[in-house]
């Protein structure tokens, strides 16, 4: 008997050490805080997280959001479509694959037209993982051109994906969005390089017809000089 005693305070033990392990230990981050294990964007679960995070918080804040289209007798006014930010670091394969796993149809990747706009836009602040516990921190339009952030909290059993557990609103006024596309980025490097080459070839050819006139005007001064030596 205290043998088995014994043993089922020992495994007591065990199981409040290893609890406490885990509450102990810290969260894996994407972007990261500056102090904690920093997530790969495109390894799993961040992007199933990301991608289920803003679809979860599209579904509960979308509604808050006046419709649009509608104009027309024969079109019916719709919600607004979920364009999504992501934080900088994710690739462009990983911005579409989150795209996908919102499996939201009218997703899609926000771009600076869309800012410029004014644009409803659901953003990814941050992921955190720990053991069976991750949380999302999305940005979400509410009236006029207020932003707020949510969490959500999802839990995991051993060998199963992560579960929608909790929706919690701060009602915290967020900054607006920015869009880091790389799609985005990259066409605007490219604009920028060709307006570069363009102003260069532009300047090289004013250069060029300067040097042109200077060397045309020496030309009819040296004729000049020559027609007065010659008198």
């Amino acid at each position: 008997m205290h043998r088995i005693t014994r043993r089922l305070v020992g495994l007591v033990a065990i199981s409040v050490t290893s609890l406490g392990g885990i509450a102990c230990t810290p969260y894996a981050t994407f972007p990261s805080d500056g102090g904690s294990v920093v997530l790969t964007p495109g390894v799993y679960p961040v992007p199933q997280l990301m991608g289920k995070g803003l679809s979860e918080t599209y579904a509960r804040t979308v509604g808050d959001l006046a419709l649009v289209g509608g104009s027309d007798a024969d079109v019916e006014a719709t919600p607004p479509p979920l364009i999504y930010a992501l934080p900088p670091g994710v690739n462009k394969r990983d911005w579409r694959q989150v795209g996908i796993l919102t499996e939201v149809e009218s997703a899609r990747e926000v771009t600076i037209a869309d800012i410029e706009a004014g644009l409803p836009v659901w953003e990814i602040k941050q992921v955190r993982v720990r053991s069976n516990r991750a949380e999302v921190d999305v940005v979400y339009p509410s009236n006029g051109d207020l932003y707020q952030l949510a969490t959500l909290v999802y839990l995991s059993e051993p060998f199963r994906a992560y579960q929608f557990d909790v929706f919690q609103r701060w009602l915290i006024p967020a900054d607006r969005p920015r869009c880091e596309s790389p799609v985005e980025m990259g066409r605007i490097a490219a604009e920028e390089a060709a307006a570069d080459a363009a102003a260069a070839a532009a300047q090289e050819a004013a250069d060029q017809a300067e040097a042109e006139r200077v060397a045309s005007e020496n030309a009819d001064a040296d004729v000049e000089t020559e027609d007065v030596g010659s008198e």
